[in-house]
């Protein structure tokens, strides 16, 4: 566990380590939030498997209310290629969100689970 608890430390994370987180919460040994901050026409074509929340870039400002009781949990933040989501995790950071953790490469470079639109 004491590897879980370094993993989520982090600021960023790749592909490998999050179907790894993924599989854990699965069996409730993680507990963290995964975001999509894509497009809703993106997420539609494709999507990882486990996303609780959808909040687009475009959208960010409206739909952060959603996660606001949220704040003290572990977020993991994912777009296409990790811009877009480093740049929700900053967002977040100083909207005082106390763990976000941006996937490096997004969704592009993940092999895990997904379904297609």
């Amino acid at each position: 566990m004491e590897k879980l608890k370094e993993l989520l430390d982090q600021e960023e994370i790749h592909a490998s380590q999050l179907e790894g987180l993924l599989e854990l919460r699965e069996k409730k040994e993680a507990d963290f939030l995964l975001i999509d901050v894509r497009e809703e026409y993106e997420y539609r074509n494709s999507r990882i498997l486990g996303v609780d929340y959808l909040i687009p870039m475009s959208e960010f400002f409206d739909k952060v209310k959603s996660i606001e009781p949220y704040k003290s949990k572990t977020l993991i933040l994912q777009c296409k290629s990790g811009g877009r989501s480093m740049q929700a995790k900053s967002q977040l950071d100083l909207m005082g969100f106390n763990k976000t953790i941006n996937l490096a490469g997004g969704i592009s470079v993940y092999n895990g689970a997904k379904e297609q639109g």
